[in-house]
């Protein structure tokens, strides 16, 4: 616990994590436009494909989750890992919209079972000191897997078909099988007990938060919501943002650019904010990730100026990487670490919510008034209630010192 056992752990999750997520999370706002031309497919229609990924994901994540307390990390992520292989290798095969909407159904469920929520689980578990720094650098994966996986498809894009990428890209799930393999698994339970029953600042388990405990709460509606809005967000940037900048840039080249100096800050954004969670409170950096990006949005809606979409990329970018540290933390913070992964799928099932709705509907503004500038206001509007959402945190465990005073 909080020893080299752990950091080996974390070593594990991030690398796992910077193949999965890349590939399971970031891949298609990059192919959309080139699946769209070969197939005659409608931006709508792909959509479409995405919520029912995202309906999928939040339907099964309390499923996942508790799946994952049951049955370990490793174990649900090598499943994971074995079902997008085979469903990237079969999106590179669809040729008809049903086939699409089967076959990221399947993907949804490959995805919720081997990138956050199992990494961030197993990662709390081994920590409680360093709990902080440790998840932000597991979750580094999430940007480093953004930031790189993006542009090595669209390099390929110049030789190769989507089809082809797909297939290539197919074979990193078995490649990630290794890391998860060799080094992520969930500590001793009883070494992990004896650890937080003697360490200074450690807590009993015994009142950490069920499921249906944490569900009865505000601080579970306030973060889940909060995060649902923000996810809705965050994911119509990550499907549009290359898009949109292309019409208001005139430049695919610079549009990809920036999208991927976003995805990298938010690696960054990891490292800046997982520390500060060991020393600060928890609550406070919450509500700073979660407004932040609308300061970032703003700089968005003028649409024609390169600096202020690279100023775009580098501050929600950051916000985002601490909002990818943060979250879990936020989880143990309120609820305790036992239960963690059912409490973070229950969670995951609002989040993901927001995910499925937020591209048909930046699709259904954009189509209708012909112009990214409502996109991005709506957008600013709507991370302005996830900032009020988010902030009514507060510990939910109840000790007996806490209930004595």
């Amino acid at each position: 616990m909080d020893g080299r056992e752990g950091w080996w752990v974390v070593f594990g999750g991030l690398l796992a994590l910077t193949i999965t997520a890349g590939t399971g999370l970031f891949l298609i706002p990059v192919l959309i436009d080139p699946i769209a031309d070969e197939t005659g497919w409608t931006y709508t229609e792909v959509s479409f494909g995405i919520m029912i990924w995202g309906l999928t994901a939040a339907i099964l994540s309390p499923v996942l989750g508790a799946m994952i307390d049951r049955f370990g990390a490793r174990r649900m992520m090598v499943f994971g890992c074995t079902l997008n292989f085979v469903t990237t290798l079969l999106l590179s095969r669809v040729t008809e919209l049903y086939q699409l909407y089967i076959v990221l159904a399947f993907a949804a469920i490959g995805a919720m079972s081997n990138t956050f929520i199992p990494v961030a689980t197993v990662v709390a578990r081994w920590f409680i000191t360093h709990r902080g720094i440790a998840t932000g650098i597991a979750m580094l994966g999430l940007g480093l897997g953004g930031g790189t996986l993006p542009l090595v498809a669209n390099s390929l894009l110049e030789s190769y078909s989507w089809r082809e990428i797909y297939t290539y890209f197919a074979f990193g799930y078995l490649l990630a099988l290794v890391p998860i393999l060799v080094w992520v698994r969930n500590p001793n339970p009883a070494k992990e007990e004896a650890y937080a029953a003697s360490h200074e600042g450690g807590y009993e388990p015994q009142y950490d938060l069920n499921i249906g405990s944490a569900f009865r709460t505000r601080s579970f509606w306030g973060l889940s919501l909060g995060d649902m809005l923000t996810g809705m967000i965050f994911n119509i940037f990550t499907i549009f943002l290359v898009v949109y900048l292309t019409r208001d840039l005139d430049s695919r080249d610079t549009a990809t650019r920036v999208y991927s100096l976003f995805l990298i800050c938010q690696a960054a954004g990891t490292l800046v904010f997982g520390p500060l969670a060991d020393r600060f409170s928890t609550r406070g950096l919450l509500v700073c990730c979660y407004f932040i990006p609308v300061v970032g949005t703003c700089f968005l809606v003028p649409g024609t100026s390169a600096a202020l979409a690279y100023a775009f990329a580098i501050t929600a970018g950051l916000a985002a990487g601490g909002r990818s540290a943060l979250f879990p933390v936020g989880l143990v913070y309120a609820f305790g670490e036992t239960h963690m992964a059912s409490i973070f799928g229950l969670s995951t099932t609002l989040f993901m919510l927001g995910n499925a709705f937020g591209a048909p509907i930046a699709s259904a503004i954009y189509e209708n008034t012909d112009s990214t500038r409502y996109v991005y206001l709506f957008c600013a509007a709507v991370l302005v209630v996830s900032t009020a959402l988010v902030s009514l945190t507060r510990p939910e465990r109840h000790t007996p010192d806490a209930t004595s005073s």
